[in-house]
């Protein structure tokens, strides 16, 4: 505490030294202020400040207790345009096409969005937090979210918010584990997913509806952002698997060799 104190006591004695007249800039410094502060609350030591304003220190602080993998998926071939897809029933709810885009790439990184991204422990964890709770809502005649990586035990929440009845159906391995009819206004139906794998759901009603729940048997999973990157920490060091899977570009494999601390950087590209 007290080497905290004394180096919260510099940051704000410089912010303080370096105040301006202009209200922008002396905006900028309390704000600045006011985010060291929070990091050094938040982390409480003395290199708290420096995880804020430096990366390498960043990554360092955040693999302090374990190993992170981060990484990007790319891909850099032709990204074909939405398809729109005729709607034969419950034009008045779902339109008359409804629109569907099945691969996004960022123009400036080649990222790809939504790619489940997973690293083979080669065991599986005992998980005693909340049970991890994965909403499929029904809206517009689409599901959503379309794509999800979950853990054994999670549970699936499927909901109705349209005025039209919708008949969700999922299966694992061409074995149905669930199929439930939603009536307009009803409420969500529950069920807990206990086996792993690749888990595809459709609506019987709206054959074009489709979305995907990809569970494992471990937390060591994550799926891309907008840029097409993932963050993955807490493995146990040694070789491992990375495995990248999405829907339209397929699977990836790769082998890396976790440390037993620091930031390992793993890129993946689709041909």
């Amino acid at each position: 505490m007290g080497s905290c104190a004394l180096h919260l006591i510099v940051v704000l004695g410089e912010g303080v030294a370096t105040m301006v007249t202009s209200p922008l800039n002396r905006m900028l410094q309390v704000w600045h202020v006011l985010w060291s502060l929070f990091v050094v609350w938040s982390l409480g030591d003395v290199q708290s400040v420096a995880y804020a304003t430096d990366p390498a220190a960043r990554n360092e602080a955040v693999s302090a207790a374990g190993p992170v993998v981060v990484g990007q998926v790319s891909y850099r071939g032709p990204v074909p345009a939405p398809s729109d897809v005729p709607v034969d029933r419950d034009s008045e709810v779902c339109g008359h096409v409804v629109t569907v885009a099945t691969l996004s790439v960022d123009a400036a990184t080649h990222g790809v969005r939504d790619v489940i991204v997973h690293v083979d422990s080669g065991q599986g964890v005992a998980d005693h937090g909340p049970v991890q709770v994965s909403i499929v809502q029904n809206k517009r005649c689409v599901f959503y979210p379309r794509v999800a990586p979950l853990r054994v035990g999670a549970e699936a929440e499927i909901r109705n918010d349209d005025p039209v009845m919708h008949n969700t159906n999922m299966s694992l391995h061409h074995g149905t584990v669930l199929n439930v009819a939603l009536v307009p206004g009803g409420g969500p139906v529950k069920k807990q997913l206990k086996r792993q794998g690749l888990h595809v759901v459709k609506c019987n009603v709206h054959k074009f509806m489709q979305a995907y729940r990809y569970v494992f048997s471990d937390p060591f999973f994550d799926q891309t952002n907008d840029v097409g990157q993932f963050r993955i920490q807490g493995l146990p060091p040694g070789l491992h698997t990375v495995s990248v899977w999405h829907e339209t570009l397929g699977e990836l494999h790769k082998e890396i060799q976790v440390p037993p601390r620091g930031v390992l950087n793993v890129d993946l590209e689709f041909k």
